[in-house]
C-alpha cells in the first residue's frame, strides 16, 4: 500500500444536489485504497451542501464551500491547490466512476512515467445513468499532429472527451494550471498545456459514466459558453505557434473582437465558418433583450459568415415586444 500513489479526485460542484450523492458514493466504492476526494462547492443554492455534509465523518473527503460563485476555472484551480495526491482526476458532480477507475488509472500512470495526461473511454448515459452507448476514440495522437488541430479540424475521432481525465501533479505543476478566468472549456485549456509537458494516452476502457440528459446543451442554453471555447482556442494558437495575437477581454464580448478572433483562427486553424456563423446568430438573439444595436451587429456578422439572409419573420422577431 505504501508504494501506491495517493490519488486525488477533484469535484467542482454547483447546484448538482440531485446527483452529487451518487458521484461521491462512486468514489467511496473504489477498489483502490489510497484516495482523497476534494469537493469545492461554488455557492450552490440547492441542497448540495446538505448532501455533502452527510459525508463529513469520512476523513478522506475534504469539502470547501465558496460564499460567492467564482466559476469552474477558479473552482478547479482551488480543488487542485487543496489536494495532496501525486495523481489527480476530475469527476463532475453529476457523473460517476466505475469501481476500477482509480486502480486502472493509477497503474497506467505508474507504467507510463512519460505521460502527463491519461484519460479513459466512457459510457454515455441518460439522466438516470442508463447506458446508451460509448465513444469511439483515438488510441493515440497521430504523429506530427497537435491536439488542437485534431479537436478543431474534424479529421479524426476526438481523442479527448468528457471522460475520466487524470494527470500527474508533476506535469500540472510545470504548467500555469487551470485558468481561473475561464467559465467553460477549462479542461480543454489544461489539456493543451499538459500536451507540452508530456505524452497523452487514452485507455480505451469505459471507466466513467457520463450523464447526458436530452437537452440542447450548454451552447444553446448560454451562447457565452461558445465564446469561451473560441477564446480557449485563440489562446492556444498563441502558446503553440508563438503568434503575437491582439488582446481579447474574456468577459466583455463584442462583434469586433470576435471578428479579430475569427481572422486569426481561420488563418492558423482549420476552423469551419459555421462555428462562427451559429455563434454570431446565437449572440444576436442573446443580446436582443439588452441591446438591439449590438444584436443587429451580431446578425450582420452571421450574414457575413454565410448565414441565410434575414427573413420577414426574423425582422418581426427583432422588433417584437419579446425583444423589448
Amino acid at each position: 500500500m505504501k508504494d501506491q500513489p495517493l490519488f486525488s479526485v477533484i469535484m467542482p460542484n454547483h447546484n448538482k444536489g440531485k446527483y452529487i450523492r451518487e458521484a461521491i458514493e462512486s468514489v467511496r466504492a473504489q477498489n483502490y485504497p489510497r484516495w482523497e476526494l476534494i469537493i469545492v462547492d461554488d455557492a450552490s443554492t440547492d441542497n448540495s451542501l446538505d448532501v455533502i455534509e452527510t459525508f463529513s465523518d469520512d476523513i478522506r473527503i475534504k469539502a470547501i464551500k465558496n460564499s460567492t460563485n467564482r466559476g469552474v476555472g477558479y473552482v478547479s484551480h482551488q480543488a487542485v491547490e487543496n489536494s495532496s495526491g501525486e495523481i489527480i482526476g476530475t469527476l463532475d458532480s453529476d457523473d460517476i466512476l466505475h469501481p476500477d477507475a482509480l486502480t486502472v488509472m493509477a497503474n497506467e500512470h505508474m507504467t507510463n512515467p512519460d505521460c502527463g495526461l491519461i484519460y479513459s473511454n466512457l459510457y454515455i448515459c441518460d439522466g438516470d445513468l442508463k447506458i446508451s452507448g460509448e465513444l469511439d476514440l483515438l488510441d493515440s495522437l497521430p504523429a506530427g499532429v497537435s491536439l488542437q488541430e485534431i479537436l478543431m479540424g474534424g479529421k479524426y475521432k476526438s481523442p479527448i472527451s468528457l471522460s475520466f481525465r487524470t494527470f500527474k501533479r508533476s506535469a500540472y505543476d510545470k504548467t500555469e494550471g487551470y485558468d481561473t478566468g475561464l467559465r467553460c472549456y477549462v479542461d480543454r485549456d489544461l489539456y493543451y498545456k499538459l500536451e507540452k509537458k508530456g505524452k497523452i494516452k487514452c485507455v480505451n476502457r469505459c471507466l466513467y459514466y457520463y450523464r447526458h440528459p436530452n437537452d440542447k446543451g450548454v451552447y444553446r442554453n448560454n451562447p457565452r459558453a461558445r465564446y469561451y471555447k473560441l477564446f480557449c482556442e485563440y489562446k492556444e494558437i498563441k502558446r503553440r505557434l508563438g503568434v503575437d495575437l491582439p488582446f481579447v477581454d474574456k468577459e466583455n464580448i463584442s462583434p469586433w473582437l470576435l471578428n479579430i478572433m475569427y481572422i486569426y483562427m481561420k488563418r492558423y486553424l482549420n476552423i469551419r465558418k459555421k462555428e462562427f456563423r451559429y455563434f454570431f446568430l446565437e449572440m444576436g438573439y442573446y443580446s436582443l433583450t439588452t441591446n438591439k444595436l449590438l444584436a443587429l451587429l451580431y446578425f450582420l456578422n452571421s450574414m457575413i459568415y454565410g448565414y441565410t439572409p434575414i427573413t420577414l419573420s426574423r425582422i418581426r422577431k427583432f422588433f417584437s415586444a419579446h425583444a423589448s
